[in-house]
């Protein structure tokens, strides 16, 4: 499962114990669905960091912990497949060819 879809699926989860904010929660579900939050998305600077300011500022700090705490962090395959994007391409060549054989980033053309 991808990262955004168990973002989405708890999202709803909790909101589903709470009829008073589940409107809220199925708001940032929807958005999470979209990988706005997801850590590679070039939605932010930083998504995750973005989802946990906006659950704070909406009073969900318990949820925000969870975030905090890495549960919705980035999956390996979802690294390797954000390397291989555009956008991971982009920042493999900005780096010297030392620094992308640290961080094992491979240009493919």
């Amino acid at each position: 499962m991808r990262t955004r879809d168990k973002l989405a699926a708890e999202l709803r989860k909790v909101g589903a114990m709470s009829a008073r904010h589940a409107d809220r929660y199925e708001a940032f579900a929807m958005r999470a669905e979209t990988g706005e939050f997801d850590d590679y998305a070039d939605t932010y600077v930083c998504p995750i960091t973005q989802l946990h300011s906006e659950l704070t500022a909406a009073g969900f700090t318990k949820f925000a912990a969870r975030v905090a705490a890495g549960e919705f962090d980035a999956t390996k395959e979802e690294s390797d497949e954000w390397m291989r994007s555009p956008s991971g391409q982009r920042a493999a060549r900005r780096l010297s060819p030392e620094m992308r054989a640290v961080l094992g980033m491979v240009l493919v053309n």
